[in-house]
């Protein structure tokens, strides 16, 4: 049974599968740049070299009704949506819609921030990400909540609506202002704060001004209850486990979007010939370090002696990447149905960071491969150590109840959160077979004790019991904190 679900269950990091579409040489040029394919499951790029566009597909796309990568398979692209965000302001700016220049409290006369760098900050400062408001909204619910996104694959931005946004902001404290933070906060602010203003959802004001120009045909944001487009890839953790889709929320305008290499080709193009609306996005304003720069959501990175404008984005089971280079006239996008990070790649094929990245491991720290490895093998240890010290009676097959049942959570934990990609998974098979070992010894093993068959049957009495229960559920919570 053991051997059974070992051969089952064995943890299955993703890996780029050998299908391709599109342009051979391009496919092959992804392909080098990649380097070590553990990681990844299913590749849509485009690359536009001036007047040329080339796609191609590799891999699965986890759908099994449309199995191939190809330049209209719809991934999530996370955090592409921000210079969207930028360039839509900037837009309505220009159009005289709306002031990026003016304080929120006058943008929004009726709502309260009870801090008052937040009623000062204006729209340029939410976009530029320099108002001083944190990643996300402090609170119990934020860790809850990406608790459940690394332990269950679920949504963390779910039933999060406008108001809730809003709320958060008016409650908000912020850091010193000026000072470039990420902040998906204050993106999400600053395009909720233009749909009021305009009177407008944001997904319908992003569709009206910018897609639909643009004539991004694929490219939407799936509300809650929608179907699911029929030619959606399925994403993953690089590690494996399925992660559910997100959706629209209060958080859209940081990164709800859905679209297509073809898509965001068109979207470059648009924005490398300067015809886009609100493409002045991409101009840098503030810098972002020693070698970078900042435009109303777009990144300008200083590098080999060129500029390299850029975002990257990442949802639980997806990762994206644009960039472009302008002196040459060189664009390229990159998505990704696995939540590894295709930034290196993207910047590989516009000829960045040219080193050849055969050698490359897949991303884990040292510390989460250490974890992985010991609470694997000794999540079974216990149990069998038990097993070989178990005494007569029902309370013995209590305590070896819990302890089979602690090791079988522990196994599930980092089933889940492992570093698979650097830890051999048939190390958790050891576990199970370190697991199996100790339920077959407490079966037929049962140790010498002293004392009367009461005291035997009854070992230390009810409350040992309990600690020794307590103590294993904290060293679950421990584990699962460890490994998030």
């Amino acid at each position: 049974m053991a051997a059974t679900a070992c051969f089952l269950y064995l943890p299955q990091p993703a890996r780029l599968g050998t299908a391709e579409t599109g342009d051979a040489a391009l496919g092959a040029r992804v392909r080098e740049a990649v380097g070590n394919e553990e990681g990844f499951r299913g590749l849509s790029v485009a690359f536009i070299d001036g007047e040329r566009t080339t796609f191609a597909g590799l891999g699965d796309s986890g759908n099994p009704e449309h199995p191939s990568v190809g330049k209209d398979t719809i991934f999530e692209v996370g955090s592409i949506g921000k210079p969207m965000t930028g360039m839509l302001l900037a837009s309505l700016a220009d159009q005289k819609r709306i002031d990026l220049s003016t304080p929120l409290e006058r943008l929004l006369p009726r709502d309260r921030f009870s801090d008052p760098a937040l009623a000062s900050a204006t729209l340029t400062d939410l976009l530029t990400h320099r108002s001083g408001l944190a990643l996300m909204p402090t609170g119990l619910d934020t860790s809850l909540r990406e608790a459940e996104l690394r332990l269950l694959g679920r949504d963390p931005y779910r039933g999060f609506t406008e108001q809730d946004l809003f709320t958060a902001a008016a409650d908000a404290s912020l850091g010193p202002p000026g000072t470039y933070v990420y902040s998906n906060f204050g993106m999400a602010l600053a395009g909720q704060t233009a749909a009021r203003l305009t009177g407008k959802p944001y997904d319908k004001l992003l569709k009206e001004e910018l897609l639909d120009p643009l004539g991004m045909d694929h490219s939407q944001i799936v509300g809650r209850g929608e179907a699911i487009p029929p030619n959606s890839a399925s994403g993953t953790k690089a590690t494996g486990p399925a992660m559910d889709h997100w959706r629209a929320s209060g958080f859209t305008p940081a990164g709800d979007l859905w679209s297509t290499s073809n898509d965001l080709a068109v979207f470059l193009r648009a924005v490398l010939a300067k015809t886009a609306p609100g493409a002045r996005a991409t101009d840098p304003l503030y810098p972002r370090g020693p070698d970078g720069a900042v435009g109303l959501g777009w990144n300008v990175s200083r590098t080999q002696g060129r500029s390299l404008v850029w975002h990257d984005g990442e949802t639980g089971g997806f990762t994206s990447y644009v960039g472009m280079d302008p002196a040459r006239g060189r664009g390229v996008v990159v998505l990704s149905n696995t939540d590894r990070p295709v930034d290196t790649i993207g910047r590989r094929l516009l000829g960045f960071d040219a080193a050849s990245a055969a050698q490359e491991p897949p991303e884990s720290s040292g510390f989460a491969a250490a974890l992985t490895v010991v609470f694997s093998l000794c999540a079974g240890l216990l149990a069998l150590w038990t097993s070989r010290h178990r005494g007569p009676g029902p309370a013995s097959w209590i305590r070896m109840a819990i302890d089979v049942l602690f090791a079988a959570g522990l196994l599930a934990l980092v089933w889940q959160l492992g570093s698979w990609l650097v830890v051999p998974p048939e190390v958790w098979g050891l576990g199970v077979f370190i697991l199996a070992g100790g339920v077959w010894s407490a079966r037929n093993h049962v140790a010498p004790r002293a004392g009367s068959d009461k005291a035997a049957g009854r070992p230390g009495g009810r409350w040992p019991l309990v600690r020794s229960t307590a103590v294993r559920v904290a060293l679950l919570v421990l584990a699962a904190a460890s490994l998030i």
